[in-house]
């Protein structure tokens, strides 16, 4: 699908926005993928810590490693909880204080290949898009391919198995491959936030939600699932680089209680007060 290329008649410029908060060893991971990204155009890297003084000071220690990122702290107030609520304000938040044309976000547990940003704006520089993204490489926390036939996102093994099978049947899923492919017209698959590369301007036009019901609790529906889904009821035409170009940790909130922080199991809110 083709749309309108963005408005925005500066030099192109991409702001990388990640969030981060008790893996001060494991986001430098994804800075050092931001900072090995082959790509045109100048690349900022705004990582944003969320109140956390134990990865402030380890990344401070490493910031000269890093001299094309910038690493803000953000306080939380009492009320706030860990969640999608939690999450959508500080993406809005990277939105605004980004400068550049274009927006990418990466998860301080998931990487991109070298080639990622490249490839994306390539694909928006083809389709005139404001909205591209990648294929999913799926991998377990220890980097091994996730082979298994079971959908992870799911409340429970049978219905990751009935949700696996349906995706096989669509073309989504293929067995024996850890890629999550992009079928068009398949609206049932959000794309994941690290996958996408977004015109500012559409951000600042449409951005993540910050409300979440039981009902999305229920559903494990996400920050990334609304804004897809609002993008698809807006019309807004996508187009996918249809490589596999983002590498995606399995055990996230999201997925799985294994890799949440002990501090934070009881403190992670997914419907809004």
């Amino acid at each position: 699908m083709s749309g309108d290329a963005p408005k925005d008649v500066r030099p192109q410029s991409i702001t990388v926005i990640t969030l981060t908060r008790y893996r001060p060893v494991l986001v430098q991971r994804a800075m050092r993928s931001v900072r090995a990204q082959a790509v045109d155009v100048p690349v900022r890297h705004l990582v944003l810590i969320d109140d956390s003084e134990e990865t402030r000071a380890a990344l401070s220690a490493v910031a000269g490693e890093f001299p094309g990122c910038e690493i803000r702290y953000v306080p939380r107030e009492p009320h706030e909880k860990s969640g999608p609520g939690r999450s959508s304000r500080l993406r809005n938040l990277g939105v605004r204080l980004a400068d550049s044309t274009w927006i990418a976000y990466l998860d301080d547990d998931n990487e991109w290949t070298p080639d990622h940003l490249r490839s994306l704006l390539d694909c928006a520089r083809k389709h005139g898009s404001r909205a591209v993204y990648s294929e999913v490489g799926l991998l377990d926390k220890d980097g091994a391919p996730y082979l298994e036939p079971r959908w992870p996102w799911a409340n429970s093994v049978a219905e990751a198995e009935r949700m696996y099978a349906e995706y096989v049947a669509k073309g989504v899923c293929v067995p024996g491959s850890n890629v999550i492919k992009d079928r068009p017209g398949t609206f049932d698959v959000p794309v994941d936030t690290s996958a996408w590369l977004l015109a500012r301007e559409l951000l600042l036009d449409v951005p993540f939600e910050e409300e979440f019901s039981a009902d999305d609790a229920e559903g494990l529906v996400s920050e990334d699932d609304k804004l897809y889904y609002r993008l698809v009821r807006g019309g807004e035409p996508m187009a996918c680089t249809g490589r596999a170009t983002l590498r995606y940790y399995l055990g996230g909130y999201s997925n799985s209680g294994e890799t949440v922080d002990p501090r934070e199991r009881d403190s992670i809110a997914w419907a809004s007060d």
